[in-house]
Parts: structure tokens; C-alpha cells; sequence
């Protein structure tokens, strides 16, 4: 009761305080289109200081993304990014950040002094544009909800290091135009049924610079949920560990591909907030305000603290030696949580016959819950003085120049001996995901070669600030790593081959005159049946020990170079 008397009380004064003018009808269920929105930002330059209206860049529809920006200018101070509707289906940021903004301009709040504040009204244009009532079967409202993916029918929630879309070379850009020190990406929650209105995923913290982890562990996310406690109490995004709560649930490694995974490469905080599906529109739209309104208050207030942790952990990045390429969930610790759920029980389905899980709403409960959060760091990795880049993967340099990696071409040919990684097997998803062939469990081996460079071949040092962006894209075991995103698949095919009938004369040469070969292509005759009676695999195995064997076949073509 409590809550509910401190929630309507929050929706009457701020709804009051509003002008009528800045038509926002999230009460009654409705979400701003996309042309009201940027009329609404358009009138916020006209109406008050502070604040500017720019274009960041083109989306795949052709239209422009905006980015507001209020705040002080100047390196000194922080800036405190939100992205709303990269899917436009869970359009809650985009009226909060109304609410929200117009409320700290109106008021010339002292926030706007210490803290810089950007918005992209609406990130996913093609899919805010491609609008209906029943696109969203499992959300209560808005009465009209965008589409998930975007006009390139990509999820650009998966699209932060791939880089596929027009909408990330925008984004990237301006995340580095503007540097800033957290980014919050609003959306709407899949999933169980609950009482939380919100719930909340941040940067993992083994991935972000230690005393980063520290001051957010033990500071700045204790400080939202206790703000968030008297109207929208919060908790942990609800990723089950069995088919309800009770079951606990657990953390995820956001991986890069993911706006706090990528935030996180470049000492940057990130969260991803997710109003509840099933509550209705309004109370999304407030929690997701209280949550910005929240996180701002404390930015600005820890201004100075924060900015300086971002400096002194892009320092720090330039100095990293190795990082971890895997996380694993260590399911052998485990913590609590208090959460806030629903009784759930199986009730017969009238469509199928068969059980279906069904919450009782009439019945809520609070308790601890089992909750997984920490993980194993996997596969380390020793960082190299720089990566090699040859000029003909001109798709992957131009990902990094749009990342603004620092870079520069070799004048000259010659001749190196660098670190070379073989890639000696990984998985692939069974269909494509979000274009591509997702590559997973890579295995490299390495080895040092003489490689031949050419003039406008890239060199990449990896002292500065994209190190950890450097490391996840061009380490081919990587979660996201260009590798595992495919651009790289070309090496992987083997170009040159032979006739067996004419090789067969050589292959019986190469045994006579390399006792060892015979030994070890005696003993996997002897050991593999398959192999025993297949002669084309014998004669395959023979021709790549030999010297006609192309060097480059499975060469990962991202050379390392560690004096």
C-alpha cells in the first residue's frame, strides 16, 4: 500500500507539471510516434538554454538519428548517455526521457551544471516507423508498439560490435564523439511473471577495469536500488535459472554485442534497464523515469568522482597486459536475492489439453531467491605491442576507423615475423543469427612466421584507448570477435588442390624419404577405421604435410606482433 499511495502521488506531480503542449499520453496507454518525438526535442532547443537538437547520422531507412544534448560543455565534465527504442516495441525510454528532460530544463536544475546528458529519442527509425497495435503479443500496451528489428530486419541490440547497420556507424560515432562515462539502453522485459515493475542488467563487472568494478559494486548500483526502493523496487534482470523465480536466477555476461558489453571496452558504464512486459504502460514509463531521474541525481552529485575513475581507468586500460577472452558461470557459489514474485502452479491448458504454468496474482510473495552472479574468468590472453590489419579486409579497418582506433599504414612492403594463430576448429550455429553464422568454441593454434606486408597494410598499436576493443574484435576466440561474426570465412576454404591419381606418385615419395610422416600416417591408418578406408582422406593428409600445401588455409589473416 505504501508503494502504490508514493506511485500515484510521483504520476499526478510530475504529469501536472508538464505542458500541455508536449503531448504525452502514457497514461492512457499511448506511445509518442517517431515525427512527435523529435517535434518534441525540436521545441525543447526553442524553449530553453542549454540544450541542443543535432543529427548523428543516418539509419538504414534513410532518416536521420538525433541526438539532444543538455548540460555544461567541457572534458571536465561527465556525460550520462541514454539510447531509447533500439526496439521500438518497448518504447517506455522514449516518453520517460520526455518526462525526464523537459522536467530538468524546466526546472534549470543543478544536475545540468555537473552532468551532461544525451539522448537519442529513437535509435531504431525503420522499426519505430513500422508500427501497429499487434506487434507485441506478450506486453500490455502501448495501444500502438514499433517492431523489434530494423529496416535491415536486424536486432541492433546484437549489432554493437558487428557493426552490420547504418544505425551503429551512427551510434558508434557519436558514443565517441561524446566519451561518455555510463550509457543506459531502456527496454521492456520478456519472461516470467513478477511483482517488480523494474528490473536492471549492468556492465558485467569482471569486464570493466578493476576499480571501475569496485566503485559501481559497492556505490553507484547500491545507491539506484535503494532510490528506486520507495516507488519501483528493483531487482536483477530475471534470467531463470529453472522455469519460475524460485529457482533462482543468474547474471549473464553481457557479451559486446550487447550496448553494456561494448559501453564496457571503452571505460564505460553501461545499464540496460527492463520494465515489466505484463505492467501497464504508464507504470513502465514511471519506473524508467525514476530510474533516469535517479541515476542523474547521483551522476551529478558524483560528478567530479566519476569523471576522474574514467580517466584514471582509460589510463589503466593503456597499460593492460592480458584480459580475459570467456567467462563461465561458477554455479558452485551462489547468493540471494530478495525478490518480490507470484505464486505460480500448473493449471490444464484449454488450447493443448496439457499443463501450463499459470502466476497467481492474488497470491504474491517476498523472499530470497537463489541468485548466480559470479563467474570464472576463461581463456587469458596476453595482449601483443599490435595487431597487423592487411588492407584487404577494408570491411573490419573500417569497423575500427569508425570506432576511432588509433592506426597507420605501412609506407613500404617488407617482410615480418609475427605471431600467427591457426584456426584449428569452433562451431557454427545451425541458422543464420542476425546474418551471420555465429562461430563459437574457436581453437587456434600459434605459431611465429615470416609474413610478407605491403604498403597501406594496417598497424595498430594496442597502448591506447581501444585496447579492450582491440582485443575482443581481433582475437579470434572472442565471443564477439570478427572472427566468430564471420567476416574472416573466406580463409577457411582451402583454394588449391590436387588429382589424386597424379599426387599418388608424390605421396608414396614423401613416405619413403620422411620415416616420421610413414610412422605417424601408419599409425592413424591404424587407429581410424574410417580413415583406413577412405584413400582420398589418406592422400588429403599427405598433401597438407607437404610443401604444396597452401600456407594460408586457415590462417587467421590478423597477425600479432610482441617484440
Amino acid at each position: 500500500m505504501r508503494n502504490s499511495i508514493a506511485l500515484s502521488a510521483l504520476i499526478l506531480a510530475v504529469s501536472c507539471s508538464l505542458p500541455a503542449q508536449e503531448g504525452l499520453r502514457f497514461e492512457e496507454g499511448y506511445s509518442l510516434s517517431h515525427e512527435e518525438t523529435i517535434n518534441i526535442y525540436q521545441g525543447f532547443t526553442e524553449r530553453f538554454n542549454k540544450c541542443r537538437l543535432e543529427v548523428a547520422g543516418s539509419s538504414d531507412t534513410g532518416k536521420p538519428i538525433h541526438a539532444f544534448i543538455a548540460g555544461p560543455e567541457g572534458e571536465e565534465f561527465p556525460t550520462m548517455m541514454i539510447l531509447n527504442a533500439i526496439h521500438p516495441g518497448e518504447p517506455c525510454g522514449v516518453d520517460a526521457s520526455v518526462l525526464f528532460i523537459e522536467e530538468l530544463l524546466r526546472t534549470d536544475s543543478k544536475v545540468l551544471d555537473k552532468l551532461r546528458i544525451a539522448i537519442v529519442p529513437m535509435y531504431n527509425i525503420g522499426g519505430a516507423l513500422n508500427r501497429g497495435c499487434c506487434i507485441r503479443a506478450n506486453q500490455d500496451g502501448p495501444i500502438e508498439q514499433g517492431f523489434r528489428g530494423n529496416s535491415k530486419y536486424l536486432d541492433l541490440n546484437r549489432d554493437f560490435m558487428k557493426m552490420d547497420s547504418r544505425n551503429s556507424e551512427a551510434f558508434v560515432k557519436l558514443f565517441h564523439q561524446l566519451k561518455p562515462a555510463i550509457l543506459v539502453d531502456t527496454h521492456t522485459s520478456n519472461g516470467a511473471d513478477y511483482q517488480h515493475t523494474m528490473t536492471v542488467i549492468h556492465s558485467h563487472l569482471d569486464m570493466v577495469a578493476p576499480h571501475l568494478a569496485n566503485s559501481y559494486r559497492y556505490s553507484m548500483i547500491p545507491s539506484m536500488y535503494e532510490a528506486m526502493e520507495s516507488t519501483y523496487p528493483m531487482a536483477p534482470y530475471v534470467t531463470l535459472r529453472g522455469e519460475t523465480p524460485e529457482s533462482g536466477i543468474q547474471d549473464f555476461p553481457d557479451w559486446p554485442r550487447y550496448s553494456t558489453g561494448y559501453a564496457a571496452l571503452f571505460d564505460c558504464f553501461g545499464f540496460i534497464t527492463e520494465a515489466h512486459m505484463l505492467k501497464p504502460y504508464r507504470d513502465r514509463v514511471m519506473a524508467t523515469y525514476q530510474f533516469l531521474n535517479a541515476l542523474a541525481k547521483y551522476c551529478s552529485e558524483q560528478a567530479q568522482t566519476i569523471r576522474m575513475n574514467q580517466l584514471r581507468a582509460m589510463r589503466d586500460t593503456r597499460k593492460m597486459r592480458s584480459t580475459t577472452l570467456d567467462l563461465e558461470l561458477d554455479t558452485s557459489r551462489v547468493d540471494s536475492v530478495r525478490f518480490m514474485g507470484f505464486k505460480h502452479e500448473y493449471r490444464k491448458s484449454e488450447v493443448t489439453g496439457l499443463d501450463r504454468l499459470f502466476y497467481d496474482r492474488s497470491a504474491p510473495w517476498t523472499k530470497n531467491i537463489p541468485h548466480y552472479k559470479n563467474y570464472i574468468r576463461r581463456d587469458t590472453v596476453e595482449i601483443p605491442e599490435y595487431y597487423i590489419v592487411p588492407q584487404a579486409w577494408k570491411e573490419v579497418i573500417q569497423r575500427l576507423q569508425w570506432n576511432q582506433v588509433e592506426m597507420e599504414a605501412l609506407e613500404q612492403d617488407t617482410t615480418m615475423v609475427v605471431e600467427v594463430y591457426y584456426i584449428e576448429g569452433f562451431e557454427s550455429v545451425d541458422k543464420p543469427y542476425e546474418g551471420h553464422y555465429l562461430h563459437d568454441k574457436v581453437k587456434t593454434r600459434m605459431t611465429k612466421q615470416a609474413v610478407n606486408l605491403y604498403a597501406g597494410d594496417i598497424m595498430i598499436p594496442t597502448r591506447q584507448f581501444a585496447k579492450r576493443y582491440l582485443v575482443q574484435s581481433l582475437e579470434p576466440r572472442a565471443k564477439d570477435s570478427f572472427f566468430a561474426w564471420g567476416f574472416f570465412d573466406s580463409v577457411l576454404q582451402q583454394k588449391e588442390w590436387f588429382s589424386p591419381y597424379v599426387f599418388e606418385d608424390k605421396a608414396a615419395e614423401m613416405l619413403k624419404e620422411n620415416p616420421e610422416l610413414k610412422a605417424e600416417f601408419e599409425k592413424k591408418r591404424e587407429e581410424d577405421e574410417s580413415f583406413r578406408e577412405d584413400a582420398f582422406s589418406q592422400l588429403l593428409f599427405l598433401y597438407r604435410k607437404s610443401p604444396y600445401y597452401e600456407i594460408g588455409h586457415n590462417r587467421y589473416p590478423v597477425f600479432r606482433l610482441t617484440p
